[in-house]
């Protein structure tokens, strides 16, 4: 029986075979089937409807019926397409496996008020708490990504007086715990950030991301390489 994975494949290889609204039609429904809840097998077994799962309508049910009646092997899988889970997958591995949500430490991109979060620096850090995490990172955004609510120099600056206090009171309920200056930086094409050299070095991390031009069909390599060169940022975000 196909697997959602599977099933992504074949409709990312008939996009490829299609034009117009068919294409994006079957491109739209290779993406969601990654993050598909339950596998397409599931479903079938208990008659259930594929228009239940998003991005599938009548047409593209239709067409995955057809290749789970008849067998069909998709074509050498592309490597940029290789080896990724489906959600469905991924919880079945969880379920399995229920020890490894306790060997979790930390996380490393937390966004809160201060950006597009939804959540305070200490309702963060009781989170960790809770989750027996020894660290976390505030990594909210940076200033030119204004859609996300970025914060500036003078901005980080008072978040980090605000971190300097949760970190004091966790050091008396909490001092396995620690809570970690960071930033999101917003990178432009050439791997540049956005925020100054000197508010970076006090910051314990610093997350880089693009966030545009992310869709684009061109090879985007050689931006993610002058990221990797920048030497204020520890990590690559996306």
């Amino acid at each position: 029986m196909l697997s959602n994975t599977d099933i992504a494949e074949l409709l990312a290889q008939q996009a490829e075979t299609e034009t117009g609204i068919l294409s994006r039609a079957f491109r739209r429904a290779a993406r969601n089937a990654f993050l598909w809840p339950e596998e397409v097998s599931d479903l079938l077994a208990q008659t259930r409807s594929l228009t239940e799962l998003r991005g599938v309508g009548p047409f593209i049910e239709k067409q995955v019926r057809q290749w789970i009646e008849k067998p069909h092997q998709a074509k050498t899988v592309p490597a940029i397409r290789r080896d990724f889970l489906s959600l469905a997958e991924a919880r079945m591995l969880f379920a399995a496996r229920r020890d490894w949500p306790t060997k979790l430490r930390g996380d490393l991109q937390m966004h809160t008020r201060w950006s597009d979060g939804s959540g305070t620096v200490a309702e963060m850090a009781d989170a960790a708490v809770n989750r027996s995490y020894d660290y976390i990172a505030i990594t909210d955004h940076s200033k030119t990504l204004k859609i996300a609510g970025g914060i500036d120099e003078r901005a980080l600056k008072r978040q980090g007086m605000e971190i300097a206090k949760v970190n004091a009171a966790l050091s008396k309920s909490a001092p396995h715990v620690t809570v970690l200056r960071s930033i999101e930086m917003n990178l432009n094409p050439r791997g540049e950030g956005d925020m100054s050299p000197g508010s970076l070095r006090s910051l314990d991390l610093v997350l880089g991301s693009f966030h545009s031009a992310l869709r684009t069909t061109e090879d985007q390599t050689e931006r993610y390489l002058a990221a990797l060169r920048n030497p204020h940022v520890h990590i690559i975000g996306h």
